[in-house]
Order: structure tokens, then C-alpha cells, then sequence
């Protein structure tokens, strides 16, 4: 399948009829994204083999809704807009949530260039990706749940993304500016899914951002995050995990697979 075929049934899927030229109508499809192809960890944990393959990623996130981490999401988004005529990069960032540890570069995500401006689009950081491009410079960009996003260059000449997490800012994701090649991704992304210490080894995650709340679900708990609460809630069982992952996350596995990660999940 061509990339401009892939694109097009991918913007179908979002229920997206219209061009793509503005800021604004690339704040609509990173919304529609995130609000219907979840971020998970569960490939993973099934010990799939995980192609970065264009054709593969569309396949597992838009096909057959099985979801998909940094080094898909970004990479789908990365050719969309790229076919759509954008001027956009791809780089790597460091995931530090908010410590002073100096952890590998695992994380990919895109950087547009658009009338003079740079901003940063991620749809691929889990609960935590927002819902619009993030500016460059000293003015924040407000994303779902009206959460502020800002990107923060460092005495070092490096940059963070930061976002306000309860009044207090968190800083995301610490990265640079040297250029990165598909090569650079494979690596990370091989950490990523087969390293025993990797996060997504060793964790049971996924999450759907919607306009006004985000499910986000995390080994045995789920969470339901509103503007001004969130809910908690205990996994139990695995009709109740089944019934979570694809009611509100939009994700489908075989009976199968969820024997397999009802599994994992229990011993979390």
C-alpha cells in the first residue's frame, strides 16, 4: 500500500473530511488521534514482534485497533503530516517524569515548522500527550482538560517539555536538536519492547485522551481523569479488564491474547 493510501484511509478512520493546511486543522487531527487510537504497552507484553514498518503500524493502530507506543504513534503522525505537504523532523527525547536522571534516548517525536514557528507534536507519551502542537518559546499552549504545555530550553541549550500536573510544573521529556535517522529508532525502539528493565516489559499501559477526560489504565488500576477529579478504579478480574480495554479504550484482542495478558496483568 502507498503512503497517500495509507494517509487517506487513516484520515477516514478519524472522520476527517476536510484539508489539512492550518495550525488549527492539525490541532483537530492530533485530537482525533488521540481520542480513537489508544497508546499501549500490550504488543509488548504479548512478546509480539513489533515492526516500525509504515504498513505494519497502520495495520496494528488503525486497522485492528490493537494500539501502539512512542515509536508508532509518532512515526504515523510523522508521515501523515509529511504527505500532507508539512515541514516536519523526527528526533529523540529522553522520558525523565519529572527526576534529574539522565535516562536513554526511547522516545521519539515530530517537530513542525510551520510559518516561521516551531512546535512540537507528540502522540505518543501516553496519558500524558497533548492534544495540540506545542509551541516553542515563552507562551504556553493549552491542550485537553485546559492543561498547559510549554517547551523550556535549558542552560545547556537543550530543551524539556513541561506541562502543570496539580499547580506544580512536571517536566516530560528532555531532548535536543541533532538530527536523528530511522537507524536511531530502531535502537531505542528495540530497548524499548525487548529489554527486561524496559518500562513497557515490565508494565500493563494504556491510554485514550478524549476532549474532556482521559482513561488511562495502569497494571491493576484504572483511572478516569477529569478537569477537577479523577476516578479510581480497581482491576479485579479479567471480564472486567476485557470489557475496560475495549469499552473505553478502544482496543481488540483475541480471546487468546487476553488469557495471556490477564496473566501479566495479575501479577503486576
Amino acid at each position: 500500500m502507498e503512503n497517500r493510501e495509507i494517509v487517506e484511509n487513516y484520515l477516514n478512520v478519524l472522520n476527517i473530511d476536510y484539508e489539512i493546511k492550518t495550525l488549527e486543522d492539525i490541532t483537530k487531527l492530533i485530537k482525533a488521534h488521540l481520542g480513537t487510537l489508544p497508546f499501549s504497552s500490550l504488543k509488548v507484553l504479548l512478546k509480539e514482534e513489533i515492526s516500525l514498518d509504515l504498513q505494519s503500524i497502520y495495520e496494528n493502530i488503525v486497522v485492528k485497533n490493537r494500539g501502539g507506543y512512542c515509536f508508532e504513534h509518532n512515526k504515523l503522525m510523522y508521515e501523515v503530516l509529511k504527505e500532507l505537504g508539512f515541514n516536519v523532523t523526527h528526533y529523540l527525547a529522553r522520558v525523565v517524569n519529572n527526576t534529574n536522571i539522565m535516562k536513554a534516548q526511547t522516545h521519539r517525536f515530530t517537530l513542525l515548522t510551520l510559518n516561521d514557528e516551531k512546535y512540537l507534536i507528540d502522540v505518543g507519551i501516553g496519558f500524558r500527550s497533548p492534544s495540540v502542537p506545542v509551541k516553542f518559546g515563552d507562551q504556553a499552549s493549552i491542550s485537553h482538560l485546559g492543561v498547559a504545555y510549554n517547551i523550556v530550553e535549558l542552560e545547556d541549550k537543550t530543551f524539556s517539555m513541561q506541562l502543570i500536573e496539580k499547580n506544580k510544573p512536571f517536566i516530560a521529556t528532555k531532548f535536543d536538536l541533532n538530527r536523528c535517522y530511522e537507524s536511531d529508532f530502531e535502537i531505542g525502539h528495540f530497548y524499548s519492547y525487548k529489554n527486561p528493565q524496559a518500562i513497557f516489559v515490565n508494565n500493563f499501559v494504556a491510554s485514550l485522551i478524549q476532549d474532556n477526560v482521559i482513561n488511562s489504565l495502569v497494571n491493576n488500576k484504572y483511572f478516569k481523569i477529569y478537569k477537577d477529579r479523577t476516578e479510581e478504579i480497581e482491576i479485579k478480574n479479567s471480564e472486567q479488564l476485557e470489557q475496560i480495554l475495549r469499552d473505553e479504550l478502544n482496543l481488540e484482542f483475541t480471546a487468546e491474547e487476553m488469557v495471556i495478558l490477564e496473566k501479566r496483568r495479575s501479577k503486576k
